[in-house]
């Protein structure tokens, strides 16, 4: 019989989520698969449960939100494994759900984590943390691991909005140098990401045309420290129609880079917390882990 390593995150999400558990379980049984559920205890558990258990398996499926995807790609890779993943997202947010264009119904989203295509997926090494969709720092990246948990559960991705205008008095510019293969950027900015994903710190959107998540490469997207209100503006302007032919953004796609930093500069994993001496190595690890998707999402620009 076909194993099934079931990984959830009970704090991920509304209180709705744990109401549909046992269907997400009966899904999967009726698809011949014999179901372990292991529930996490802590940050990081989802790391050990995935390195620990995830070889007895045949697939891994994840219900939480990104983070917790994050930790089951990064016990994934770290071990070695190559166990198809599937994802049910149940987080307040799930950008990077939304880009893979998973359900937002958790049946539907187990359904399509057994039946659905198997796709390879890059990932990116952050010095020695892994991350699934975007390194990001700056403008509002705090917001995604600084909002309590109870706040993201009732409010949502509102949650992540009201965090990050808490930051706007407080927004500076970094002196960042990023030396890609192709070129060095050097400058004073109030945001930067490294992304694998349409959806940018939950506020910018990327066009699907550009970004395709198994080509080996990731877009990284940099804001300059605009000179005034109304330089500001047009930034902004820019961003939202997806033009990113200004003076204030620099906009390419890089394999590998070293960011150079000031060493009290905090970044986001996935939505996670990430603290650096001031040197950060990044680099694509192409198509790491395989997904399971479905058919539309499989058949999609992206991929």
């Amino acid at each position: 019989m076909k194993k099934a390593l079931l990984i959830i995150n009970p704090r991920a999400g509304k209180t709705k989520v744990k109401a549909a558990m046992f269907d997400v379980v009966n899904t999967l049984c009726r698809h011949g698969y014999l179901v372990t559920a292991a529930v996490t205890q802590k940050p990081g558990h989802a790391v050990t449960l995935t390195k620990e258990m995830a070889k007895d398996h045949d697939i891994v499926v994840c219900s939480g939100g990104d983070g917790t995807f994050n930790e089951v790609v990064s016990g994934m890779i770290s071990s070695g494994l190559s166990v198809p993943i599937g994802y049910i997202p149940s987080g307040s947010t799930n950008d990077f759900a939304n880009t893979l264009g998973l359900s937002k119904d958790l049946r539907r989203a187990a359904e399509d984590a057994v039946t659905g295509v198997r796709k390879p997926m890059d990932i990116g090494s952050f010095n020695d943390r892994y991350f699934s969709y975007i390194a990001s720092f700056g403008a509002f990246t705090r917001a995604s691991y600084a909002t309590p948990q109870d706040t993201k559960n009732v409010l949502g991705h509102m949650a992540y909005i009201l965090e990050g205008i808490k930051d706007i008095p407080s927004i500076k510019a970094e002196h960042v140098k990023i030396e890609t293969e192709d070129k060095v950027y050097e400058d004073d900015y109030i945001f930067g990401a490294i992304a694998n994903s349409t959806s940018v710190a939950g506020i910018i959107t990327l066009d699907d045309k550009i970004v395709m998540l198994n080509d080996g490469k990731f877009e990284l997207l940099l804001i300059k420290k605009p000179p005034n209100m109304g330089e500001l503006s047009k930034c902004i302007n820019a961003l939202l129609s997806q033009n990113y032919n200004s003076d204030m953004i620099e906009f390419a796609s890089m394999e590998s880079g070293v960011i150079t930093t000031d060493e009290n500069l905090v970044w986001s994993l996935d939505g996670e917390r990430a603290d650096t001496d001031g040197h950060v190595e990044i680099k694509n690890l192409h198509n790491a882990v395989t997904l399971i998707l479905p058919s539309a999402s499989a058949d999609s620009s992206i991929f």
